[in-house]
């Protein structure tokens, strides 16, 4: 149960408004991640599930080469649309690296280490990273602040009317083993966290957008329920006045390395 099913095109009915509505991590917390895993203009960084590229075209400018891989040919088309010279974006997943041409400094995980057989992946990321090399888990996490009282109560509406399946449910539960469990128990158990806090601007429109990237909560699943939860969102913002809105996110990275290996 920890390991979720393999859906290439699960979020492909919302690319749109994946690129144009999730947060970028930030640039501060790149950089950061860049220096304490001593990655610079020689080396080579995978985007392990990679998305739209948010972290492979935003790091591309400080290293040697970037490597992307995605199961999602919707996600790689996005990747490549703002690629600079020294990205290249690949068709592919965590369960076969062998399109990957080693060794890699850096392998970067944002918003996707969930969705893979994440101590698989780590034992075929010790054989392709380089002595001294590095795996970095990115994520930005909400803060449980008054300030975000308006973020909770969207939020709510949102995960009621979600369609989640049976592995969103456990991954969400007590039972699921957190990242760092994983990255504790792996060959790269020399672990620490980075994080940045920012603060985020909102719209009404950017909120839906965000609500509407996530996998569980596409236009697609939702279907003729949209209208009725746009309108239920709208009720559970009123008592937090006017937009915008602003809310208080830790953006994080847990590096981790090979014991003895910094």
């Amino acid at each position: 149960m920890d390991i979720a099913p393999y859906l290439p095109d699960r979020c492909d009915s919302a690319i749109d408004q994946y690129v144009a509505h999730r947060l970028r991590y930030a640039p501060e917390l790149l950089s950061r991640m860049l220096r304490e895993t001593g990655t610079g203009a020689a080396a080579t960084v995978l985007a392990l599930g990679c998305g739209p590229g948010f972290i492979g075209n935003a790091v591309a400018g400080q290293v040697g080469r970037v490597i992307g891989v995605d199961p999602s040919a919707a996600m790689i088309a996005a990747a490549e649309h703002e690629a600079p010279a020294n990205a290249t974006y690949l068709m592919g997943s965590s369960y076969d690296l062998s399109i990957v041409t080693g060794p890699v400094h850096l392998t970067t995980m944002g918003r996707s280490f969930h969705w893979m057989d994440r101590a698989a992946t780590l034992a075929t990321l010790d054989g392709l990273t380089a002595p001294g090399g590095a795996v970095a888990i990115l994520a930005d996490t909400v803060r449980e602040t008054a300030a975000n009282g308006w973020y909770r109560a969207a939020n709510a509406v949102a995960s009621e009317y979600s369609v989640i399946d049976a592995c969103g449910r456990h991954r969400h539960s007590d039972a699921y083993a957190r990242h760092e469990e994983i990255l504790l128990a792996s060959a790269f158990s020399d672990l620490i966290e980075i994080s940045v806090l920012r603060w985020h601007t909102w719209h009404f429109d950017s909120f839906m957008g965000y609500v509407l990237s996530r996998s569980g909560s596409t236009a697609e699943k939702l279907g003729d329920r949209l209208g009725t939860m746009e309108a239920a969102m709208r009720d559970a913002l009123e008592p937090f006045g006017p937009e915008p809105w602003h809310s208080l996110h830790a953006h994080t990275a847990l590096i981790a390395r090979r014991p003895g290996d910094g």
